[in-house]
């Protein structure tokens, strides 16, 4: 007898059929869930890269929202864009878009062109949230500026929002504001689409549409991002191909950039008019060696009276020109110079001419005079600044 009550002499009843097949069945199951999360794996790791993932995570994943999202990081921290294409503009003559070429730092500072079909290009500059236009005549007249146009073409003009575009074009265009115009926070996932692959230069990008700006990316990838290689806003308004910059293409700018910046020294405001009114013509006989000429000047604004550039002192230059018989006259020290004048404002501005001596018996001479006045978007301490911004903005990107 054993210890529990049964003989040794008790048959013994063998393996259990049922029993094995049982075992082999579920050995062979939990073999293929194991087979099956391999397979699922590598085919995770071949689609999403190594650190991959199924897409819920918007940093790693492969959805649109992530590609926009690595898209947005490799732009944010680029030390310069060059962009070219088309853009309407507000105004133009024969409802034709602008041809674009524009370099844009990081720092917002810019430098390109600006061109109408079949009419010469204006040249662009932009620092610090402001734009300057400079080009011919004709240029401006092919933007809408004919009645104006004699005058921007003598000095570079400044190019306020809403006069071409409806915001700064340097501003909107640098790279860290480009990045958020691509991440489209608030563009909800269910509005961001993709489309069918366009082709971009030499060769293809995907777009992605989010709400009303349409963002091609390129099929290579850089460190598992894709670049931006072109960017429409506001169904097809603008459109502008994006190309990344060497480093050596970056200095250059940088050097071209700070060359280019004397010419807004002088820049106009076309929100700003200047009217002279000559108070005494002496165009008869005046003092024997001396005549005096005075002038009065006053400062309109064109813009809306609710700008805050309404009530802003505007600097002016002035200068008198004077001769006796068509030959000049020496001028007295005040008959050039500079003044802030608010709109609606006027002031009374004189000059003394004095020529030669009149023999006894002579004719004394007839004395004519004539005044320039212009205003200026910049006073010299405002420029001054700029140049200093320009210096800082150039060891900024050369940083990056």
């Amino acid at each position: 007898m054993t210890a529990d009550g049964s003989s040794y002499l008790t048959p013994d009843p063998g393996p259990d059929p049922e029993a094995d097949a049982r075992r082999r069945s579920r050995r062979r199951a939990l073999l293929l869930v194991l087979l099956l999360l391999v397979v699922g794996g590598l085919l995770l790791w071949f689609f999403n890269g190594p650190g991959g993932d199924d897409g819920s995570d918007d940093k790693g994943g492969s959805s649109p929202r992530a590609d926009l999202t690595r898209a947005a990081a490799l732009l944010r921290d680029a030390p310069a864009l060059h962009y070219t294409g088309t853009m309407g503009i507000a105004g133009a003559s024969g409802g034709e878009d602008a041809q674009v070429d524009l370099i844009v730092s990081n720092p917002a500072d810019a430098l390109g062109t600006l061109r109408m079909p079949s009419s010469p290009a204006l040249n662009y500059v932009a620092i610090d949230g402001s734009s300057f236009l400079r080009g011919k005549t004709e240029a401006w007249r092919s933007l809408g500026m004919a009645e104006k146009s004699k005058v921007l073409a003598k000095h570079p003009s400044l190019v306020q929002p809403g006069m071409f575009f409806s915001q700064d074009l340097a501003t909107a265009l640098a790279p860290p504001e480009l990045a958020k115009t691509v991440l489209a926070k608030d563009v909800p996932d269910e509005k961001i689409t993709v489309g069918e692959a366009v082709t971009a230069g030499d060769h293809t990008c995907t777009p992605i549409h989010a709400d009303d700006t349409t963002i091609c990316l390129s099929d290579e990838r850089v460190d598992g991002a894709r670049f931006v290689d072109r960017i429409s806003f506001s169904g097809g308004t603008v459109v502008l191909d994006i190309k990344a910059m060497s480093r050596q293409e970056v200095e250059r700018f940088s050097t071209d950039f700070r060359s280019e910046l004397p010419e807004i020294r002088d820049s106009v405001d076309p929100r700003i008019k200047v009217t002279t009114q000559i108070l005494r013509d002496y165009k008869g006989e005046c003092a024997p060696t001396a005549c005096v000429f005075t002038a009065r000047v006053t400062v309109t604004y064109l813009g809306s009276t609710s700008d805050p550039d309404a009530s802003k002192a505007v600097p002016l230059t002035y200068s008198w020109a004077i001769d006796r018989d068509g030959t000049p006259v020496e001028l007295d020290p005040d008959c050039s110079g500079a003044l802030l004048l608010k709109p609606g404002d006027s002031e009374d501005l004189s000059c003394t001419g004095t020529g030669p001596s009149v023999a006894p018996g002579a004719s004394r001479g007839q004395y004519h005079g004539k005044i320039t006045t212009s205003d200026r978007a910049l006073t010299a301490k405002e420029y001054e600044a700029l140049v200093r911004l320009a210096a800082d903005n150039s060891e900024k990107i050369a940083g990056l």
